[in-house]
């Protein structure tokens, strides 16, 4: 077998395959004995007709499947002798083949790019400094005065201002773009900052067991994108009338919400969980920096093969969180191929990510133990509240496990990247590590 390779790309490849008739003839022949003994041929019993008459009646079946199995052993065994991985299935082109004589074709595919990228180490960035703000501490504290809050009813009287009223409701789009919506049993604050002025407008004076029937033209910028620039017609049946008492911020208030002596140790266990948290956010944040850096420095070529893959799984997260917001795809009136553009584009960007990544971490032969993916999956199923072994169940099914230690080994390597960086203050004067 003669086999040439052309580098049409750095990530394209064709492949030229010739096989002389001496290397096909037996592949015939056993596909050959093979139909004569299953053929259906009038007058002979099964595997009994001679093989010129089953060859009368079957020849283009068999130069078919012939020819099928042919090209996929011999261009298996190319792709073997040159180490070739294709990350998609070759197409097949120009293919010639006479009886009896010379097979040859072309086949194209993509390969994984070798990169040569080491301007990675001593790159600057701005150092990010986090602090927590006092403010940021009073509004934690509200958060938990909120949660622990409680309600008492309120009798013989409409609602007012300030009150809660315990509703259920039904909401239907106008313009029937969407399917209709419901909530047995929602608080909403009537008068509240955070309230639709419709909803206390209608909803003043009301009492238990009326039903309010009112519209909503909700802003083309409402934070919610499902009803931005809608109009939603509401009927709304008040069940109930409450008052909120917030708990006062006090040592017992501490001690409710947690394992906590006074109400200072609560704050200084959320000064420390905010610093905490802010301190991983700078760090991703100049980590992602710096891989930016390093993507603008390295030009190469991406495989579409591997861009489409990573299209159709971005396309497939969109339809489920549509679906998961009670949004029908359908009713969306969405361009999708505008949608599928933008897909497309940060598909790229993950594909580059993805291939930088694996190659500094080749370079600087970074592994992950199977120890360290362990750990990961008890993290992750404590997380979820199943047992390690449900969640290895569901992991082994779907191949998480070796996402899992892919996630392991990118962090890695973006910890290693920020490890060998130079730290600089807004000002451009370069700090110590």
């Amino acid at each position: 077998m003669k086999t040439e390779v052309n580098h049409i790309s750095s990530c394209k490849r064709e492949v030229l395959i010739e096989v002389p008739p001496e290397n096909l003839k037996e592949e015939y022949s056993l596909l050959c004995e093979r139909y004569r003994q299953k053929a259906k041929v009038p007058g002979f019993r099964p595997g009994k007709a001679p093989l010129s008459v089953v060859l009368r009646h079957y020849r283009p079946a068999i130069r078919e499947d012939f020819l099928e199995r042919a090209v996929q052993n011999h261009l298996l065994k190319a792709l073997e002798a040159e180490n070739l991985s294709p990350l998609a299935t070759p197409k097949v082109q120009d293919l010639k083949y006479e009886d009896g004589g010379t097979l040859s074709f072309t086949a194209s595919f993509e390969v994984l790019p070798k990169l040569e990228i080491s301007n990675y180490r001593g790159l600057e960035v701005e150092k990010v400094h986090p602090e927590v703000k006092e403010e940021e501490i009073e509004k934690t504290l509200e958060q938990m005065q909120e949660r622990l809050a409680e309600f008492s009813p309120i009798e013989d009287r409409a609602i007012q201002d300030g009150d809660f009223a315990v509703v259920a409701y039904k909401g239907t789009y106008l313009d029937e773009s969407r399917p209709d919506f419901e909530s047995k049993e929602t608080y909403i604050e009537v008068g509240g900052e955070g309230t639709i002025e419709e909803f206390t407008r209608n909803l003043q004076g009301a009492k238990p067991g009326e039903t309010k029937t009112f519209s909503v033209s909700y802003p083309a910028d409402y934070p919610g994108r499902e009803m931005a620039g809608k109009q939603v017609r509401y009927v709304v049946q008040v069940q109930a009338l409450k008052s909120k008492k917030i708990p006062e911020l006090n040592d017992d208030f501490a001690k409710n919400v947690g394992d906590y002596n006074s109400i200072e140790e609560l704050r200084l266990k959320i000064r420390q969980d905010l610093q905490a948290g802010k301190e991983q956010a700078a760090r991703q944040e100049m980590q992602e920096k710096l891989l930016e850096t390093i993507l603008d420095l390295s030009l190469f070529e991406v495989p579409q093969a591997l861009v489409e893959r990573q299209t159709e799984a971005r396309m497939n997260e969109y339809v489920r969180g549509l679906i998961m917001r009670g949004i029908h795809p359908q009713t969306l009136g969405a361009n999708w191929s505008e949608v599928r553009l933008k897909q497309k584009q940060r598909a790229e960007h993950d594909v580059r990510v993805s291939l930088l990544l694996d190659h500094i971490a080749d370079r600087e032969k970074l592994e992950v133990s199977d120890g360290e993916v362990e750990e990961e999956i008890v993290k992750r199923a404590r997380e979820a509240k199943q047992s390690v072994e449900a969640f290895k169940s569901r992991l082994t099914k779907d191949g998480g496990a070796d996402r899992i230690k892919n996630r392991i080994r990118n962090r890695k390597t973006m910890d290693l990247l920020l490890s060998l960086a130079s730290f600089k203050d807004p000002q451009g004067m370069i700090l110590q590590s």
